[in-house]
């Protein structure tokens, strides 16, 4: 027995395996109406059922089509390069003292990069690089400034005091 789900979207049946096949040869039933045999769970396709390949038009149901092939992933990107490039930025625009940590982070996504063909992010790293120096020199130029010209410190106090809080 089998029912079936009609072009006006209405299930219809049970119904016998002949007539079926009479509603295949009026044109009622083509090879794309969903079927479901007598016991089944999922609905299928009419085309799908090999009882009746012989009845639709076309003759027997084609072969089934062969697995997908999954391509293989592409490159990875190295999450410590990206993270060099990260707290590179951070460093930079406010906290100067993480300054190493970039540069430690870039070296060793570098050093990862280098020996996994798989991986990628050598332009993170670098950049990650590049930041924590220019945020250890900024910090460097800050503390020479400091301690050159210490006179300046409470005049930087005292600016900040005016403002109103």
């Amino acid at each position: 027995m089998y029912r079936i789900i009609g072009a006006d979207q209405k299930e219809y049946g049970p119904i016998t395996a002949d007539q079926l096949r009479q509603w295949i040869a009026e044109g009622r039933v083509n090879a794309h109406t969903k079927v479901l045999t007598e016991g089944a769970t999922v609905w299928k396709t009419a085309g799908e059922l090999n009882e009746f390949a012989t009845a639709l038009p076309g003759g027997a149901p084609p072969a089934p089509l062969a697995p997908i092939q999954m391509a293989p992933a592409g490159p990875k990107s190295n999450p410590m390069a990206l993270w060099a490039m990260i707290t590179g930025i951070f460093s930079l625009l406010c906290c100067q003292i993480l300054g190493p940590l970039p540069l430690v982070l870039g070296i060793v996504a570098l050093s990862q990069i280098k020996h996994d063909p798989h991986q990628t992010g050598s332009g993170f790293a670098i950049a990650g690089i590049v930041l924590g120096v220019l945020s250890l020199v900024l910090l460097a130029i800050g503390i020479l400034l400091m301690v050159s010209f210490p006179q300046c410190l409470p005049n930087f106090q005292n600016l900040a005091n005016s403002f109103p809080q």
